[in-house]
């Protein structure tokens, strides 16, 4: 912590001066220049001057030395850089040839046996008198004392609870009834499933331990902003927030989250059906340049697999919740090697981004349905179609529009003879959602099981909660301007994949099927786009004929190249015989939207139609 010292003399005219240990001052203060009642005049002037003087003063320039567990830290370091063997290149130690060979182990999906015959070679083919690891358990020694340990715990075959902290000697699921452990014939209990915990604390603290990103982490209370948003830190939510807590945005070196998770196969699409969702977390503190690199985005949680966890994913969170309780309200003693000091890490989790699905999973708000908007909630003007079945959005935002806007008044180009006065649903801050929740009876994931889903008093009807959050225990949590986000590039697969499909009139994908044609005569004053006398649907003038689409997939197989690294081969993606884009990740659906699709149908639509295409996606 920065430490001060103020000094205080009269003249011929009172005055004061303000510095630190590192100034040139005067020693000391003799007695006879302090006049009569000279403490309280000290006192009126740090009082009337108090804002003045905070100007001035600068954190001391103490020298610290590490604290025992950084400097045992730095021992380490220093012993693993004995030579691999004699007259090796500078650096080469034992640790730096265990790390380098888990990085490559882990990149490139190794087997053991695989890294124990490597490593063997090695060793073998160096000098006699080298001290290189031999084996894949050699490696992990070495590579375990750097101090970042992980946890297994055990889990409820139904996800109901973690055996851990107070539960850790339950034998059989509290909720279920059903028991921990296999029946084996080994002396080990084997456990039916178990989760992977990373404490988060150890890897922050390692952030300010080494002089690489020391500095860095303070860079988003140093930088510059010039009037304009370039990070989190310049924007209202950050504000908002160091505005109720003033006490934690004094600190530059707090520690500023987000937490990120989704699901994905590890077998890929051809595998078996796995269900396995990492949940990560990054630092805000540093640098756009480093904020996103792969070193810096921390893996905390792993959720096995192989069902979705679906509304049981508090239950998982639990470990973390607590850590993250524990950095707020007490912290943790870290070591910041930029400035040689010791301090108090505190750290908050700012907010979460995932896509809509996994927004229910963790806001506890129910993402499908008429009130599946978190934000409308009851207030929606959402309604369901007679042959589609499906809930329908349209129109639904012309109320946020200002009074005087011609749109409201508008009855041809949305609902057909409908005008819209009334504003737009009121925002919800943390207090009301915690009242709601009260009211409603929803109960935490962790208290009644994750698999149990009691029901909550009308839910459907009048909310969508299905459960309190875990995230409400943290203290902070209900003062949050923004506590989820909509990861943009799940929105833009979804916007692109629907796009494509509707444009290329792929027979059960495309939104342009006889249902919606049903549909919109009750909606719309679109006569030319009602059902033929044929029974048949118009031909629209944004669909691509047999050619245009063959021409389009030509284009993208013979002509699309992007630099290497920029996005993958799109000719992969070209489907001939059913005549559509598949299996295109989202990068690639965000790199065709912004580089190809301005200019990629305008050959092949009408000029209307191509411009709304592009003007609206670019």
């Amino acid at each position: 912590m920065s430490s001060y010292k103020v000094w205080f003399y009269h003249g011929e005219t009172d005055a004061y001066h303000v510095g630190s240990t590192s100034e040139n001052v005067p020693e000391r203060v003799e007695e006879s220049r302090l006049e009569e009642g000279g403490v309280g005049t000290v006192q009126m002037v740090h009082d009337a001057h108090r804002e003045l003087m905070q100007e001035f003063i600068e954190p001391a320039n103490i020298v610290e030395e590490p604290n025992l567990e950084v400097k045992r830290f730095y021992d380490m370091l220093d012993a693993s850089k004995s030579h691999l063997y004699e007259g090796c290149k500078e650096g080469h130690s034992p640790l730096y040839a265990a790390t380098r060979m888990m990085n490559i182990k882990t990149d490139y999906n190794l087997a053991e046996n695989c890294v124990d015959a490597w490593a063997d070679f090695v060793k073998d083919i160096l000098p006699e008198d080298n001290i290189s690891p031999a084996s894949y358990n050699e490696i992990e020694k070495l590579v375990s004392g750097l101090g970042l340990p992980y946890q297994m715990i055990d889990v409820c075959i139904e996800n109901c609870m973690i055996y851990w902290q107070s539960d850790a000697e339950y034998l059989a699921c509290r909720f279920c009834g059903k028991p921990r452990f296999q029946n084996t014939s080994g002396r080990s209990r084997v456990a039916f499933k178990h989760m992977w915990y990373l404490p988060l604390a150890d890897r922050l603290k390692r952030l300010y331990q080494a002089e690489r990103t020391a500095a860095a982490m303070r860079w988003h209370h140093e930088h510059s902003i010039d009037g304009e948003i370039a990070h989190p830190s310049d924007a209202e939510a950050w504000k908002h927030f160091q505005r109720i807590f003033p006490s934690f945005a004094e600190e530059s070196r707090n520690v500023y989250l987000g937490l990120c998770t989704d699901g994905f196969n590890p077998f890929g699409k051809h595998g078996r059906q796995y269900s396995l969702w990492p949940l990560i977390l990054k630092s805000y503190n540093l640098p756009l340049s480093l904020c996103m690199k792969r070193e810096f985005l921390f893996l905390s949680i792993l959720v096995p697999g192989p069902e979705h966890p679906k509304r049981s994913l508090d239950v998982f969170l639990q470990p973390l919740i607590h850590e993250l309780q524990v950095l707020w309200e007490h912290g943790v003693q870290a070591y910041d090697v930029s400035w040689q000091q010791n301090f108090m890490m505190r750290a908050v989790l700012m907010w979460t981004f995932r896509d809509f699905p996994a927004y229910g999973m963790l806001s506890g708000w129910t993402t499908h349905g008429r009130l599946s908007c978190p934000y409308c909630q009851d207030n929606t003007d959402a309604f369901q179609l007679k042959h589609g079945t499906k809930t329908c959005w349209f129109d639904c935002h012309r109320r946020f529009l200002p009074r005087s806007h011609p749109y409201r008044r508008n009855k041809k180009s949305f609902k057909k003879n409908h005008v819209v006065s009334n504003g737009p649903p009121p925002e919800l801050d943390g207090e009301n959602l915690l009242m709601q929740l009260r009211d409603f009876g929803a109960e935490k994931k962790t208290y009644c099981g994750g698999s149990v889903h009691n029901p909550v008093d009308g839910y459907g009807e009048f909310h969508n909660w299905h459960k309190h959050s875990i995230f409400g225990v943290l203290p902070y949590w209900k003062n949050l301007l923004l506590r989820h986000n909509l990861d943009v590039m799940h929105v833009k697969k979804n916007v692109f994949d629907n796009l494509m499909n509707t444009v290329l009139n792929v027979p059960g994908k495309t939104k342009d099927n006889i249902k919606s044609i049903l549909d919109l005569p009750s909606i719309c004053n679109r006569p030319h786009l009602h059902v033929l006398s044929s029974g048949r649907g118009p031909i629209p003038r944004f669909r691509l004929d047999g050619d245009a689409k063959d021409a389009l997939f030509r284009w993208i197989v013979r002509k699309v190249k992007f630099p290497d690294g920029y996005a993958s081969n799109l000719r992969n993606y070209v489907d001939n015989q059913e005549g559509r884009l598949s299996g295109m990740k989202s990068h690639d659906c965000h790199v065709f939207m912004q580089r190809l699709l301005p200019f990629a149908f305008v050959n092949l639509l009408p000029k209307n139609e191509h411009e709304a295409i592009a003007c609206n996606l670019y």
